[in-house]
């Protein structure tokens, strides 16, 4: 059932639109889909956010997209494959897909995105027939990817996306707004997080000022600075805090030889004790000395923190549920050191709305209850939009923002040199493509909010 988000502006009498988003897990084993229905333009839309599904990506589609990971992330693929003048790389192992010849790497990349296009469209296809929606109401579809990445290469760092949006408007019919981040590199930014504006088109409110926290993988806060809608957020920053759930995830896999793939409820770290100088090395590691806009599209890593822990562990005789228990408090108070380093000090918070695997870990809520006390804890189902949800409902506001001109990437957030309208439109067919031109002829690009956002 659609539930309506924010009440902070007059209702729309408007028919509503509506958009679906897709988003391609970070380890591309799942596509997730929502629809989104909006009445009003601009900073002033206002969502509800519908039905979802979520479809697994097939093993060996998976198993593509892995062979890539370590390259997508290594400073010299992206940028090597965009320089390459048809010669093999030798500086690669040889049985590295790195090291072949750069139109084998073309192929295989190609073969990876069109077998995720058919994954995307039979998202849409059981999305729209689980919602009872007829395709020609979908303006756009929005998706977001992992994308493959080159960091570091001249003149500054490379995007690849993974949606063959092509394919996917083909084979939908229905036009697709894709490659987020590409625009906001253009601009000078790091190329995220992309989805902030519409965290707070979700979730921002007109009296109290809260805090969104993405209990994920990384720990990622933004701060919704409380503002009417008609003027947009009068303060609005996204940014990694520090290692999430995937510190504490790896711990319990130690723990138990395997056999949990995470701490349920946090029921094994409360077994355990706060180790005092492990939380003290790991807060006192150069990340956290860094300034915001702070984000990297493929999160904290832990693994210095984790050989770390188990290097000090030997020497000092520590349990496994000892680092388990310091590692969740680890994660609270590297959330809360960054929330008193980097928010506003005139700003206090009045609601912490938490999202992400970790807000079903226990002992980790009650330390965040404990770090800021007198802040109700809030998760994102209370406000209508259900975890799984959260992803492709950012994706398709993306997508109604790209529509209506409003930028979306913002300087305080991603660090680019000028704000822009993020994404890339691929018409689908005639009748879709009409249908949204006409849609985009009666917006205005947003200008005067615009300034209140930034």
């Amino acid at each position: 059932m659609a539930i309506p988000l924010r009440a902070t502006s007059t209702p729309s009498t408007e028919s509503p639109r509506w958009t679906m988003g897709l988003v391609v897990s970070s380890d591309c084993t799942r596509v997730s889909a929502a629809l989104v229905s909006a009445r009003g333009r601009g900073l002033d839309l206002q969502a509800e956010v519908g039905e979802g599904v979520i479809v697994q990506v097939p093993r060996e589609t998976t198993a593509l997209w892995r062979q890539w990971t370590d390259i997508g992330t290594s400073p010299r693929a992206v940028h090597r494959l965009m320089e390459s003048a048809g010669r093999p790389d030798r500086s690669f192992p040889k049985d590295s897909p790195a090291a072949a010849d750069p139109g084998e790497i073309l192929a295989a990349i190609g073969t990876l995105r069109a077998q995720l296009a058919e994954v995307e469209a039979s998202a849409v296809l059981a999305l729209l027939q689980e919602a009872g929606v007829p395709p020609d109401r979908i303006l756009a579809l929005g998706v977001c990817d992992p994308g493959l990445w080159g960091f570091n290469a001249a003149p500054r760092d490379s995007y690849l996306g993974l949606c063959d949006a092509a394919r996917l408007a083909e084979s939908t019919g229905m036009n697709v707004i894709d490659a987020f981040p590409a625009r906001d590199l253009a601009a000078g930014g790091q190329g995220g997080p992309t989805g902030a504006l519409a965290e707070w088109t979700l979730f921002g409110h007109a009296e109290r000022n809260r805090l969104l926290l993405d209990l994920g993988r990384t720990a990622r806060i933004t701060f919704l600075g409380a503002a009417p809608a008609e003027r947009g957020p009068s303060r609005l920053l996204s940014f990694e805090a520090g290692p999430g759930t995937c510190l504490i995830d790896l711990l319990a896999q130690r723990l138990t030889n395997g056999e949990q793939a995470f701490d349920p409820g946090g029921r094994l770290a409360v077994q355990g004790q706060r180790l005092g100088p492990l939380l003290e090395h790991w807060l006192a590691d150069p990340y956290f000395r860094r300034s915001i806009p702070r984000w990297h599209p493929r999160g904290v890593p832990p693994d210095r923190f984790l050989f770390d822990a188990l290097q000090m562990a030997v020497q000092a005789g520590w349990s496994i549920r000892d680092l388990l228990c310091t590692a969740t408090h680890f994660v609270a108070e590297s959330v809360a050191q960054a929330a008193a380093r980097d928010l506003p000090s005139d700003a206090p918070i009045h609601e912490l709305v938490i999202t992400g695997g970790g807000q079903q870990n226990g002992m980790l809520l009650r330390e965040l209850g404990v770090l800021f006390p007198n802040v109700p804890l809030i998760r994102t189902a209370e406000l209508g939009v259900d975890g799984d949800a959260l992803g492709p409902a950012r994706a398709a506001i993306l997508a109604f923002f790209h529509i209506d001109q409003v930028p979306a990437g913002l300087p305080e957030v991603t660090g680019c040199e000028v704000a822009r309208v993020l994404g890339r439109l691929t018409p689908g067919s005639p009748q879709s493509w009409q249908r949204l031109l006409s849609a985009i002829h009666g917006a205005r690009p947003t200008v005067r909010p615009l300034r209140s956002a930034v």
